[in-house]
C-alpha cells in the first residue's frame, strides 16, 4: 500500500506563524556531502510543478540568521556539529515566484487563516554546510520527500535555487586554499583518489594524480596509514587520514560571513 506523501509545507507552517517570523526573510541551505565519488546536495521534493528545492525555512523573531540556519539543518540531518558558512544574500526583486507561492498558499496551507505572508517577496540568506554523508540521519517523517542529488546533475529546481547552488560552489572554489573541505566531507579514513575527486569536482577540471598527492602530503595535514581500502582486490589503494589536531581550529566561526 502506498503511503500518502507528507506535505512539507504543512509541516513547516505548523511551526511558523506570521506572528513569530521575521517578515520577508528566509534561509536557504546548500547541504553538501560526498558519496560514491560524487559531491551531492540534499534537496526536498517541492509541492508543485515537479520542482526540487533547497532545505530552508524562516528566521524567528527571537533568532539571528545563524541560529535559524543551525536549527533548520539539525531538523533535517539530526546533526549537532555542522560546518556551516553564511555566503551570500539573495535579494533579486524577481527571485520570488509569486504564482508558485500563491498556489502553495491556496492549495497546501489549508489551515492558515492568514496565509498571505507566504506570497510576499522574500530575500534569502544562503548558507553552505559540509557534512559527512554517512553521519546524516534523515527524519522518518519527511525522509520520503528528501533526496541526495549529484551537483553535476541537478533536477529542475524551484525559483533561484540553482543560482544559489552555483553561487555556493563558486564561493567554495575561491576558498579552497583555506577551506578544510576534505576534512569535513570525508570519513576518518579515505583514499587519495577520493580526496582528489572532491577538488576536481569543485574546480571542474582534472588534476594530475602524482602532483596532487605530492602537494597535499607536503602541507603536513595528512598522514598515510599502514592500511589498504580493500584487501580483497588486486593492488588496493592506501588509506590516509587527516591530522585532526592541525585542522580542528579551522571552523566556520573563524571564517565569518563571506560576502
Amino acid at each position: 500500500m502506498n503511503k500518502k506523501k507528507v506535505n512539507l509545507w504543512k509541516v513547516n507552517i505548523d511551526f511558523y506563524k506570521r506572528e513569530n517570523i521575521f517578515p520577508g526573510f528566509s534561509i536557504d541551505c546548500v547541504i553538501l556531502g560526498f558519496h560514491k565519488g560524487k559531491i551531492r546536495v540534499l534537496l526536498r521534493e517541492f509541492e508543485i510543478n515537479d520542482y526540487w528545492a533547497l532545505l530552508g525555512g524562516f528566521m524567528l523573531k527571537s533568532e539571528d540568521a545563524d541560529q535559524a540556519a543551525y536549527r533548520i539543518l539539525k531538523s533535517y540531518t539530526q546533526l549537532d556539529d555542522i560546518f556551516l558558512q553564511q555566503f551570500y544574500l539573495f535579494s533579486d526583486p524577481n527571485r520570488t515566484v509569486m504564482p508558485d507561492n500563491l498556489e502553495l498558499a491556496f492549495n497546501k496551507i489549508i489551515h492558515e487563516n492568514s496565509w498571505e505572508w507566504v506570497a510576499n517577496r522574500f530575500i534569502s540568506m544562503g548558507y553552505f554546510a559540509l557534512i559527512k554523508y554517512d553521519e546524516v540521519s534523515l527524519p522518518p517523517k519527511v525522509k520520503s520527500r528528501l533526496k541526495w542529488f549529484d551537483i553535476q546533475n541537478l533536477p529542475p529546481l524551484y525559483a533561484d535555487h540553482q543560482n544559489i547552488i552555483h553561487t555556493a560552489l563558486k564561493v567554495i572554489r575561491s576558498l579552497l586554499p583555506i577551506l578544510p573541505i576534505g576534512y569535513q566531507l570525508l570519513p576518518e579514513k579515505f583514499t587519495m583518489t577520493e580526496l582528489r575527486k572532491i577538488y576536481e569536482i569543485i574546480l571542474n577540471r582534472n588534476l594530475d594524480r602524482r602532483n596532487f598527492q605530492r602537494k597535499v602530503l607536503s602541507e603536513g595535514n595528512i598522514i598515510q596509514l599502514d592500511e589498504k581500502k580493500d584487501n580483497r582486490q588486486y593492488n588496493p589503494p592506501s588509506l590516509f587520514s587527516f591530522k585532526k589536531e592541525n585542522l580542528d581550529f579551522l571552523t566556520n566561526e573563524d571564517m565569518g560571513p563571506i560576502l
